[in-house]
């Protein structure tokens, strides 16, 4: 009996043990390693995604960016054409010598020639020509193409829609880089406009000889500022006007100094 005793007392303890045993949970280390494993396989894969995916968004930036200065670059060259316009009647006029004003430019902008081309004379000629835009819609917000529009109802002689749109041009662009160009052509407008609107052109050629004094057109503005004083009955204006353009670019070999001797000599 002195020994039972023990045993039953052994009993409890091994039933507890066997329980605390069972709860235990059961891991399996290695499915675990494997679970991690995957996971950053997954990650590494959509990196590699993102990676692909920030390189195809940079070259599609690239090609729209060179798309873009492409385009702008069509823009000026187009520009540049009409611009080019004048510097060629610049030269074709300073071979020409003197010649007879009145003879040589259109009947509609007779006699304040100036600074145009064959392909304009043969434009403003035809004053009854039709407009192929409105004015209205004719800028779109483009320095370079609006100025191409506006000088495009010049050489269709459309007159009064090109004073509208160069006038907005001026507005819009009053420091643009052809806006000295834009002051030129509303004086040579207001001139063939019919009834003619002196005040109108002279304020616009002298806008131009104040806000621009060393621009290209200074010379042919001062020769058509004087004959506009002449057409305006004010003769002591032209003929200083004309003098001055004398004096001071004489030694130049500019066209408006053979213009501005001519006009004086069959007027003065």
């Amino acid at each position: 009996m002195r020994f039972i005793k023990p045993l039953f007392l052994l009993l409890p303890a091994a039933c507890l043990s066997a329980q605390l045993w069972a709860q235990v949970p059961v891991v399996d280390v290695g499915s675990s390693r494997a679970d991690t494993k995957s996971n950053r396989g997954m990650e590494g894969e959509m990196y590699q995604q993102l990676q692909l995916l920030r390189q195809e968004i940079m070259a599609l930036r690239g090609t729209v960016e060179e798309q873009g200065y492409q385009l702008r670059q069509l823009k000026q060259q187009s520009l540049d054409r009409y611009i080019d316009i004048d510097r060629r009647l610049t030269a074709s006029s300073d071979t020409a010598g003197s010649v007879d004003v009145t003879a040589t430019v259109p009947a509609a902008i007779s006699p304040v020639d100036g600074q145009v081309s064959a392909e304009e004379s043969s434009s403003v000629s035809n004053p009854t020509a039709p407009s192929p835009t409105t004015t209205s819609s004719i800028l779109d917000g483009d320095e370079s193409s609006d100025y191409a529009k506006s000088y495009s109802l010049v050489k269709s002689a459309s007159y009064k829609e090109a004073i509208t749109a160069f006038t907005s041009y001026v507005e819009k662009y009053p420091s643009g880089r052809y806006t000295p160009n834009a002051w030129y052509w509303l004086g040579e407008l207001y001139v063939a406009v019919k009834p003619q609107n002196l005040p109108a052109a002279t304020e616009a050629f002298q806008r131009l000889l104040t806000d621009y004094p060393n621009h290209g057109k200074v010379p042919a503005a001062m020769y058509k500022l004087g004959t506009v004083y002449f057409l305006n009955d004010d003769k002591t204006k032209s003929q200083e006007m004309l003098t001055h353009v004398i004096d001071r670019y004489g030694n130049t070999g500019n066209s408006a100094v053979n213009k501005s001797r001519e006009f004086l000599r069959k007027n003065f």
